[in-house]
């Protein structure tokens, strides 16, 4: 068992109960040791002793655990959330997955239209917002136990849990209506986005790598035919291979 302090006030509880502790190991100790009337002349100012002697270094203990923890946490939140917009990491997104259930999911793989082009005409200062935004307005409009994720870039992957792949799709497009609708505001001025979304199935037990990698193929499929749209993963339309300039705004 790991004894953690998390608060302040646990710090303060922590102090108390080990000078309890102490004052009550110093009263045993004496009436166990020294001759009863000895005992009784010293029970006082021994067992102030004892509080005045533990109390502060349990103090200081606690505050130093606390410290610990406090770092502890900011180092999970480093490992765990991408740093700019607050949701998961590629890493803990397929940590997560593992722990899914006997449950069919969907996954989104969701990407910013021109937003190398957005960079570029109105600064990193404002790619920075649209991405925080765009990775809020996913993170808002899922489920708790649905896992948002930034894989890289622009470039977003959503897996919503126990869900079907018509209803994956009507999320996917609800999703793009709130990024048309809520504008990116940079020095007071509304800039519009939009996104484009690719859709795929992850089966019970499946291999999350390969949906995401089908998602990826339906999301080139939206790209390709204007973005600002979703489409589900066809193998008939997307299971060739993509053409090399895939990447390309």
């Amino acid at each position: 068992m790991v004894m953690r302090v998390k608060s302040q006030r646990e710090v303060r509880f922590f102090a108390a109960a080990v000078s309890l502790v102490v004052l009550l190991g110093s009263l045993l100790l004496r009436v166990l040791i020294l001759p009863p009337d000895l005992a009784a002349e010293t029970i006082l100012p021994g067992s102030l002793m004892a509080v005045m002697i533990s109390a502060p270094i349990a103090f200081f203990v606690g505050q130093r655990m606390l410290e610990v923890h406090e770092f502890a946490a900011k180092l999970e939140q480093a490992v765990y959330h991408d740093l700019l917009t607050g949701v998961c990491t590629r890493a803990r997104f397929h940590e997560r997955v593992t722990e899914l259930g006997d449950e069919s999911s969907v996954v989104i793989v969701a990407d910013i239209d021109h937003f190398k082009g957005f960079n570029d005409q109105y600064g990193h200062h404002a790619g920075d917002l649209a991405l925080r935004q765009f990775a809020a307005i996913l993170a808002e409009n899922c489920r708790a136990d649905d896992i948002v994720a930034r894989f890289g870039g622009e470039e977003f992957v959503v897996l919503l849990r126990d869900t079907s792949l018509s209803d994956g799709l009507i999320a996917a497009e609800r999703l793009g209506r709130r990024v048309r609708q809520k504008p990116v505001f940079v020095d007071q001025k509304a800039l519009s986005l939009t996104a484009s979304f690719g859709v795929a199935v992850l089966p019970p037990g499946g291999n999350a790598e390969a949906a995401i990698q089908q998602a990826d193929r339906a999301l080139y499929h939206a790209k390709h035919e204007g973005r600002d749209r979703a489409y589900v993963y066809d193998p008939a339309r997307d299971a060739g291979p993509l053409p090399a300039n895939t990447a390309a705004e």
